[in-house]
Order: C-alpha cells, then sequence, then structure tokens
C-alpha cells in the first residue's frame, strides 16, 4: 500500500510572501506503507523549493532537519527514471513531474498494481479543476485522460 500525500515547509513562495496570514509551501511526497506495522516507511526527502531536508515519516508530515539541504541519499527524479519505460518518461517530462509521481509509476510497475490512475497535473482555472491522469492498465498499455471537475455549488 502506499500513498501521495502533501508535507509543509518553512519556506514561503514568493507569491505568497507578503500574505497574512502566512502562507508556507507544500509539496507532495510519495510513502509506501510496511505491511506488517502499517506505518509509513521512513524517508528522506528535499523540498523541492528551498532544497531543506525533511524526514517523512507519517502521512501529511515530517521533521526538518535542520543545517541539512539537498542530500544526496534523498531520491531525484534521476534516480527514479532508470526504472521507467522510455514512453511513460516521455510524458513525465512533458508535464513536468515531481519525484513523487515518477516514483508511484515506479512503485505500479514494480509491483504489478495494474490497473492504476495516476494524477499527473492540476490546475485550477475559475471553479474547475482540471486534471491529467496517466491510466496504467499494464506495463505496456496506458494513455492520458483529461478530467474537468466543477467545485461550484449552486444554491438555489
Amino acid at each position: 500500500m502506499s500513498q501521495r500525500h502533501l508535507i509543509e515547509c518553512h519556506c514561503i513562495l514568493p507569491i505568497y510572501k507578503n500574505k497574512r496570514p502566512v502562507m508556507y509551501h507544500k509539496f507532495s511526497v510519495y510513502s509506501k506503507i510496511d505491511e506488517k506495522t502499517g506505518k509509513v516507511i521512513p524517508k528522506y526527502v528535499n523540498c523541492n523549493n528551498c532544497g531543506v531536508t525533511h524526514y517523512v515519516n507519517e502521512y501529511c508530515k515530517s521533521q526538518i532537519k535542520a543545517g541539512k539541504e539537498d542530500i544526496l541519499s534523498a531520491r531525484t527524479i534521476d534516480d527514479v527514471r532508470l526504472s521507467i519505460p522510455e514512453k511513460i518518461l516521455d510524458v513525465l517530462v512533458t508535464y513536468k513531474c515531481t519525484v513523487d509521481v515518477y516514483e508511484e509509476i515506479e512503485d505500479v510497475i514494480d509491483n504489478d498494481l495494474y490497473p492504476r490512475s495516476i494524477v499527473l497535473n492540476r490546475e485550477i482555472i475559475n471553479d474547475n479543476q482540471h486534471y491529467k491522469v496517466l491510466e496504467m492498465k499494464s506495463n505496456s498499455n496506458f494513455k492520458i485522460q483529461s478530467e474537468i471537475i466543477n467545485t461550484t455549488i449552486l444554491m438555489e
């Protein structure tokens, strides 16, 4: 079992510098669960904005490792891309996917977790959320789907 989830860093994106209350940067990580204990398998990740290192051992929580930035033992896209087929790599590059997406696809392929739907990209335009989803039916059978979700609730 595994899941992508958000963790919060102490950095602030430039567009939110003067916002109150302070809006800290959040980024997505991919975590696997130990089947025996039911707990997240601990790992280190680097913030995709400031590079600070986080120790992740629970969903949606991390501990910042002060004085550690961009450690080399944290997995990178270059580390993961070695185990992903070229056709899928081309799609990931096109959608500028982050390392968590690469790790999820690697996990699906390595553990034969088909079928699986993986969100590649999400954009909010007006009241709609636009998604690009990689539908993986097998190691050689996959396609890209576009989905639009309207988040407006009309009161009549």
